[in-house]
């Protein structure tokens, strides 16, 4: 086996579940949220994911109905559900470096992100009539014709691997769906094991045909994980600890 290694960039703990996971890759942060096991209340952080300094740290707003839309250009954006539908009225916008509060809308409802804006409708109707809003400031504006296109990164989600199993796997006890993805020269490669009654997650590095790493990034599972890891540049990131943590690997 080769000398190459994967290096821990990061561990993030948490006092809530994560739940929701957004990057801003043109400003290098993630956006995440996380509930109370107990009460469902959401709470919101931002750190910077290539060092995992934590600009916000579980800052709260609003009840159960809250949850994190997106982060664009720095700013948290916050929607609210309705009580007994999907939709409901208010969209608010949290500074991502300091954590306050820039704006509150509360008789709109979140539509769709389009190039940039915040697209909106109003509490009284209960289709059509979208409105455009500028998430730098809360208010109304018109549509733009920017390309909605980010400048960094892109965030690599594995693939389903469809093939015949690489010769450095075989002696594996891989079950369900073996995934990977490419980062530059070499290949990720995560999949489920069993030991006893519980699942866990191996992650195996390759170039070419030659195995260069593995280790086991999480144990003792109560069943399989429907996401394994996201990675950004050569950065990957799973959810550990009962949901609870982020870690983060140099790859």
């Amino acid at each position: 086996m080769d000398k190459y290694t994967l290096k821990t960039a990061f561990r993030k703990s948490f006092l809530g579940v994560v739940w929701r996971i957004e990057a801003d890759i043109t400003a290098g942060i993630l956006a995440i949220e996380t509930r109370d096991s107990d009460t469902g209340s959401p709470s919101f952080s931002v750190i910077e994911y290539k060092t995992g300094i934590s600009f916000v740290n579980e800052k709260r707003y609003g009840d159960r109905n809250w949850s994190l839309a997106g982060i664009i250009s720095e700013k948290l954006i916050l929607r609210a559900w309705g009580q007994n539908t999907p939709e409901g009225a208010g969209v608010v916008c949290i500074d991502a470096v300091t954590g306050g509060v820039l704006w509150e809308q509360f008789n709109y409802t979140l539509v769709s992100f389009e190039n940039q804006l915040l697209v909106v409708r109003h509490r009284n109707f209960a289709s059509g009539y979208e409105q455009y809003l500028n998430p730098l400031n809360g208010h109304l504006t018109e549509k733009n014709n920017l390309p909605n296109k980010p400048t960094g990164p892109d965030i690599v989600l594995p693939q389903r691997y469809v093939g015949d199993i690489p010769p450095f796997l075989e002696s594996y006890d891989v079950r369900g769906d073996l995934f990977c993805c490419q980062v530059e020269d070499r290949t990720v490669w995560a999949f489920h094991e069993t030991t006893d009654d519980t699942y866990r997650i191996r992650l195996i590095v390759s170039r070419g045909l030659k195995l260069l790493t593995e280790r086991i990034i999480i144990s003792d599972l109560a069943k399989a994980a429907p996401e394994l890891f996201f990675i950004i540049s050569n950065q990957l990131f799973f959810i550990g600890d009962n949901k609870r943590e982020i870690v983060a690997y140099l790859v």
